[in-house]
């Protein structure tokens, strides 16, 4: 009798099963409650392989394909965003700007809007957060499906309070806690490694700790920037957490800003203006501004998350390991 092979297991382009994706997705969920969570911790209660080395070897190849990124700890630190749309050459601002050290990020933009900046000073930014995947896959819910059920405002990034220059410290050392050691902060800082703990401890709480999935990479994607008021702002988180992949959301001065990333397809930046305008109106939202970046540009000292060129640079095969001190 002749034995049938079983069925291999499709994998996307860039090697990844619908199951290892799913196992990631964890990671990812586990990571935002416990940002220096360790590999074992995350193979025993998050996958189910029986042997660790398939859980790290995975994630590994992960952080390597730009798949996951993360996780980032954010705290509000006053930061002022400018929307233009009469920018002659929006180019050539955006090199202005990139020897701003007040500038923490810039968008060259076409479209509704030309130039976007984020600025250290009056806080006008409200909000901040990358949202990941309720689930994964996720039955093939996609952005023309994008619906805005529920009422209420998001609430405010609270500012840190009570912080001492000690927390300050260790936040800047610790912004992306995977990188580093405990010791190794409590060298640079002159703590020891206990006290740099229990720093960092205190600040988690007010910290909010965002991270990324991408199951096509980060560069498998097109992008789209919309902008947009609305009384449905818990709507619009709630629904795009049904997305198989991460969006970027601001919020300042009352309006909407979402980083979109488009499933490679044809027409699928017309598909999802299309659905935008839809939502207007049907009167979900209004004042709908849409824009394809042309350039941008984040400085690794920014205080907020945008995009993910911080971690291009910070998550590097250096920190996957179980060090916690």
């Amino acid at each position: 009798m002749t034995k049938t092979k079983g069925k291999k297991k499709k994998k996307n382009k860039l090697g990844f099963t619908k199951k290892q994706l799913s196992i990631l997705l964890n990671y990812c969920v586990a990571t935002r409650g416990e940002p220096k969570i360790t590999y074992k911790s995350v193979h025993k209660n998050y996958t189910t392989y029986s042997r660790r080395k398939s859980t790290t070897d995975l994630i590994k190849k992960a952080y390597e394909k730009e798949v996951v990124t993360g996780p980032f700890l954010y705290v509000d630190t006053g930061i002022h965003v400018s929307f233009m749309d009469d920018v002659g050459n929006p180019m050539e601002l955006l090199e202005k700007y990139e020897k701003d050290d007040n500038t923490t990020l810039a968008y060259a933009l076409h479209g509704d809007w030309n130039f976007i900046r984020f600025e250290r000073g009056a806080s006008t930014l409200q909000y901040s957060d990358s949202i990941i995947p309720n689930s994964y896959p996720n039955s093939g819910y996609h952005i023309e499906d994008l619906t805005f059920d529920k009422k209420g405002q998001l609430p405010r990034d609270p500012y840190p309070h009570g912080w001492l220059d000690e927390h300050w410290g260790v936040y800047n050392c610790m912004r992306a806690p995977r990188e580093v050691t405990y010791r190794e902060v409590g060298k640079k800082i002159g703590l020891s490694w206990e006290t740099v703990k229990k720093y960092y401890k205190d600040i988690l709480g007010q910290c909010k700790i965002l991270n990324c999935f991408f199951p096509l990479g980060i560069d498998g994607y097109g992008h789209q920037l919309v902008t947009f008021e609305t009384d449905y702002e818990i709507g619009v988180l709630d629904a795009l957490k049904k997305l198989n992949r991460t969006t970027f959301i601001y919020k300042a001065n009352g309006i909407i800003i979402l980083c979109l990333y488009l499933i490679p397809a044809p027409f699928n930046f017309n598909v999802s203006t299309n659905r935008f305008k839809e939502l207007e109106e049907n009167g979900y939202i209004r004042d709908l501004h849409v824009c394809t970046p042309r350039r941008w540009i984040q400085w690794s000292n920014s205080y907020h998350l945008a995009w993910t060129w911080i971690w291009r640079e910070a998550f590097s095969a250096s920190f996957y390991s179980d060090i916690s001190i």
